[in-house]
């Protein structure tokens, strides 16, 4: 009855509304609600959009982070080469001068990376609360991230094995960047100059990333420990080392001293001229080499 009188209104009573606008708008009140094939359509569409949608974001999240990574590494590479002179030379990846504790390469450039108070710290020996948290500078974003302790993600270019240099001092010393530098070893281990890196500073790898390197604060007295054994734990820890086996390529399969990177397909790496950027995973044995190596001529490489 209702419906009848409002079509009969509608078509005598001057409104400007036709029967078949009527019958329109009154098809538009029942279409109020979705069918439940439409409702799973939309369902359908808004997870599929979720899907894309999630990789993309954390592709832009990973990109963030590794140009993060990037930025820290420039400014240790460009820290380092502000040590370098004022010092004469490149800190050891060990270091020790006169009665001071021993301390890492990353203590020794803590003054060039706005640390001086914690440097002043630790140099006086007054060290157990400056040790809990590390500067971001020292931590890869992608990395883990332990919630205290002097954690590391940064190592520095420790020369060949000793394989590589067949045993020979005089070589060995030619071609590592970071050495121990401990009071008793200043005299056999010279500093290496920044500016006299044969290969130039655009070519030498100064430092990269290793997901395994371990504190930049720690007893590095090493007094119940031989020499070797001392060297092999104190280099793990703060350097890489690098030789003619695919165990030191970078995000190789092996454990310890060698480059390695939370970043999918990369390791980053900081060269001896202050900048940085990604090597490849597939990067071949022999470009990787040249790339470590100060002087590729002394390798024949």
């Amino acid at each position: 009855m209702g419906v009848d009188f409002f079509l009969f209104a509608c078509d005598n009573g001057g409104a400007g509304l036709s029967r078949h606008h009527s019958l329109s708008f009154l098809f538009a009140m029942k279409r109020l609600a979705f069918t439940l094939v439409e409702l799973l359509v939309v369902i359908a569409v808004i997870a599929l959009l979720v899907a894309i949608l999630i990789p993309a974001v954390n592709a832009a999240r990973e990109n963030a982070r590794r140009n993060q990574c990037l930025a820290h590494q420039r400014s240790l590479a460009t820290a380092m080469i502000d040590y370098n002179k004022g010092n004469d030379g490149l800190p050891g990846y060990l270091n020790q001068f006169g009665n001071t504790p021993i301390h890492s390469w990353a203590v020794a450039i803590f003054p060039m990376i706005g640390e001086q108070a914690r440097y002043e710290s630790l140099m006086s020996g007054s060290s157990a609360s400056e040790a809990r948290v590390s500067p971001p500078a020292l931590l890869c974003p992608s990395a883990d991230k332990p919630s205290e302790g002097a954690w590391l993600n940064y190592v520095v270019n420790c020369g060949p094995t000793t394989s590589e240099v067949a045993n020979d001092s005089d070589l060995a010393g030619t071609l590592t960047l970071f050495k121990d530098r401990r009071s008793e070893r200043t005299a056999i281990n010279r500093k290496v100059k920044i500016e006299e890196i044969p290969d130039g500073t655009s070519h030498t790898i100064l430092l990269s990333e290793n997901v395994d390197a371990g504190s930049w604060h720690q007893d590095w007295t090493g007094t119940s420990l031989t020499p070797d054994e001392f060297t092999t734990r104190s280099v793990a820890a703060l350097g890489f080392i690098w030789g003619d086996h695919v165990d030191f390529a970078p995000n190789s399969s092996a454990e310890g001293p060698r480059p390695s990177s939370r970043h999918p397909g990369v390791v980053i790496a900081a060269f001896a001229d202050g900048s940085a950027r990604p090597i490849n995973d597939t990067i071949s044995l022999l470009d990787w080499r040249k790339a470590v190596c100060p002087d590729d001529r002394k390798l024949g490489l």
